[in-house]
């Protein structure tokens, strides 16, 4: 196992967020959550990157915290570097050598098809190339475990399913395990091999879906909508009047 969450709960100013939560990651996997707004998804991923500590359980990783990419919504790209650089920033404390580093960053661009526009400045670039350079950024460190927090909900559908097989390919061909956290149903049939879908806050597993390679659409089809039922179940219709 790559990461192993054992009973983890977690909770702000005596407001629980995760309870009694449970997951074991192997290498190479990739697993999507699913789950209404403020369910403790994005906390998920902060306990998993060690950014935040869990309240009771434990979380055992085989890896460090220098070896976990992060993905956001928000880019967070420096304006006034070129893409290149962008990369080139976040292994500055990680990799002495310049040439090295200088190397490990065009090869991350180039597997997310950005080659050609490694000298082009953010406000230069479309939404989903700084998408790609966000990504670039993560698979530069060569982290062993990438952590998705709804990346690509700000962008049209096309471009969406674009970027997700893109995706896809560069995690199956580098081994790469992955969390992704999203909010479209359809993002986490695409990409992983298994779907959590969590409960309201405080937060659990209520259904852990497999997914099989080369699943037929109408069996893709059948679990979306067990999926979007389970979630439309965890809506509290009160705050609608």
């Amino acid at each position: 196992m790559l990461l192993e969450f054992r009973h983890v709960s977690k909770q702000f100013c005596n407001l629980p967020v995760i309870r009694d939560f449970s997951l074991s990651l192997a290498a190479g996997e990739v697993v999507s959550l699913v789950g209404p707004s403020g369910c403790g998804k994005s906390t998920l991923l902060r306990l998993a990157a060690d950014v935040e500590t869990p309240d009771s359980g434990q979380i055992t990783r085989t890896f460090g915290a220098d070896q976990v990419g992060f993905v956001f919504q928000d880019v967070r790209l420096l304006p006034w570097m070129t893409a290149l650089d962008n990369v080139l920033f976040v292994l500055r404390d990680r990799i002495a050598d310049r040439h090295l580093r200088q190397e490990k960053a065009e090869r991350a661009l180039q597997q997310v098809g950005l080659t050609e526009f490694e000298s082009y400045n953010p406000g230069q670039l479309s939404g989903g190339m700084r998408k790609r350079v966000a990504i670039a950024r993560a698979l530069a460190v060569d982290a062993d475990l990438l952590l998705f927090d709804e990346p690509f909900s700000d962008l049209d559908l096309p471009l969406r399913l674009r970027l997700l097989k893109d995706i896809g390919g560069i995690l199956k061909r580098g081994g790469k395990s992955a969390i992704y956290v999203t909010h479209d149903v359809r993002e986490a049939l695409l990409l992983s091999q298994r779907v959590l879908v969590l409960a309201a806050r405080p937060t659990y597993i209520k259904q852990t879906f497999h997914l099989s390679p080369g699943m037929s659409k109408p069996d893709l089809q059948v679990i979306e909508e067990q999926v979007i039922r389970l979630l439309g179940d965890e809506i509290d219709y009160t705050h609608f009047g």
